[in-house]
């Protein structure tokens, strides 16, 4: 049993920690990639220039940082901005703390920071230790209405809570394995039987449902000891697991817009408990209604994560008034550097307008399709590849329009649709 309970947990542990790591890697780009888009460079530029923390400039920076720490429940000393000086050094810039600003001190150039500055995109860092502890580090660049980089969006956080429940997981289970031997020993098979294989298939249970994102499913074990204290944090995971995917639902619309001449209808069934598929609805002005269905490649937490992104970033660029195809060349531009290791996104956004008209652009999305006023069928065909596939691209084939007659209607699924 011993040997048994150490084969088990030696991998787990090494499986947890590393998705701990890659998870806090994911939520720390998306605060940065999105909170850096909400800056306002041209301020952050007018506080390196006046190092003055009661400048209204210096004030409105810090309340957005204000407002991105409470959002995210992250603590002042792990947010921050930077900017390279004159001197070639990296100091602080603004910062969300009530205590005395600290604008213009030096701070050592670590290589994401280098990495951010090069790359003008979200750098993260592996898992490092310096005198405070164990940290993971995301800079994201912040730019000016020019388009250039003004400073570094910081955002850090301290690993040793994320890993401490998964080590206390370990930790109880060894502990309870070396109980059960001893109890088998004096108490024989029956005893054994009762208090310690049978919890521990009900564990192995749980642990096997959250593997195939069945977070509904719970532990039920009242044995008063730390197998229930174990199940108890089992059930806390799933239970937080599931608010994720609440999280995740409450991405799409509420309520369609209302759009004079139409009727709008839209519905998701997932099949994990979060993913990467997105519909979404909304007014550009009176007379002009977005919409779009997305799809990020693969399922969980990760693709999820970048899908907030993304949505973050659409809404954004759409109220800027570009036409669907260039929306689509600088959405692929601001998630480039979440769209690594083979993920890519599929999207067709098209905008609405009242007389009829419809224009998109397609990006590998399918099915989309128009089923017209005389029963017939038209493929909304695509413009280019998916977001993160670099491809060159036709400049002057980047969206189309089509008119909707009355009685048309359009479609649009993920591939969800045609793989049920």
């Amino acid at each position: 049993l011993l040997v048994l309970a150490f084969a088990l947990l030696v991998p787990t542990r090494s499986v947890m920690r590393e998705q701990v790591t890659v998870d806090l890697q994911n939520q720390l780009a998306a605060i940065a990639s999105t909170a850096a888009l909400q800056l306002n460079g041209d301020l952050h530029r007018r506080v390196v220039e006046t190092q003055d923390p009661h400048d209204p400039a210096f004030l409105a920076l810090r309340d957005q940082l204000r407002a991105v720490r409470d959002v995210n429940g992250l603590k002042s000393e792990h947010l921050y901005t930077f900017y390279v000086g004159g001197d070639a050094m990296l100091h602080f810039g603004v910062m969300p703390h009530e205590g005395e600003p600290f604008i213009g001190v030096d701070y050592d150039r670590k290589d994401h920071h280098q990495r951010a500055l090069d790359s003008q995109r979200v750098e993260v860092t592996g898992l490092y230790t310096d005198a405070y502890g164990k940290w993971i580090s995301a800079a994201a660049p912040i730019r000016d209405s020019a388009g250039s980089v003004v400073g570094l969006l910081e955002v850090t956080q301290p690993s040793e809570a994320y890993f401490a429940r998964a080590d206390n997981l370990i930790i109880t289970n060894t502990a309870i394995a070396i109980i059960g031997i001893a109890i088998s020993s004096l108490l024989g098979y029956v005893v054994l039987t009762r208090l310690v294989i049978r919890p521990v298939r009900e564990i192995r249970k749980g642990l096997e449902a959250v593997g195939n994102h069945d977070f509904a499913y719970r532990v039920k074990i009242n044995t008063g000891d730390e197998f229930q204290s174990l199940a108890e944090e089992l059930n806390n995971l799933s239970e937080q697991l599931n608010v994720a995917s609440t999280i995740q639902a409450g991405f799409f619309p509420e309520e369609l817009p209302v759009c004079k001449g139409y009727r709008m209808a839209g519905a998701s069934e997932p099949c994990d408990a979060t993913g990467g598929d997105y519909y979404d609805a909304f007014k550009l002005d009176d007379q002009r209604t977005a919409v779009l269905m997305a799809d990020v490649t693969g399922h969980g937490l990760g693709p999820s994560l970048i899908m907030a992104t993304c949505r973050s970033a659409l809404h954004a660029l759409a109220r800027t008034g570009l036409e669907p195809g260039e929306l689509l060349q600088r959405l692929e531009a601001q998630l480039a550097p979440d769209l690594t290791e083979g993920r890519f996104i599929t999207m067709i956004y098209g905008v609405l307008d009242e007389d009829g008209t419809f224009t998109y652009a397609n990006a590998g999305h399918a099915p989309a399709m128009v089923r017209t006023a005389d029963h017939g069928v038209k493929h909304l065909g695509s413009h280019r590849p998916p977001l993160g596939v670099i491809i060159p691209l036709d400049e002057d084939d980047l969206q189309s329009t089509v008119h909707l007659e009355p009685g048309a209607r359009v479609l649009l699924t993920s591939d969800g649709v045609t793989a049920a």
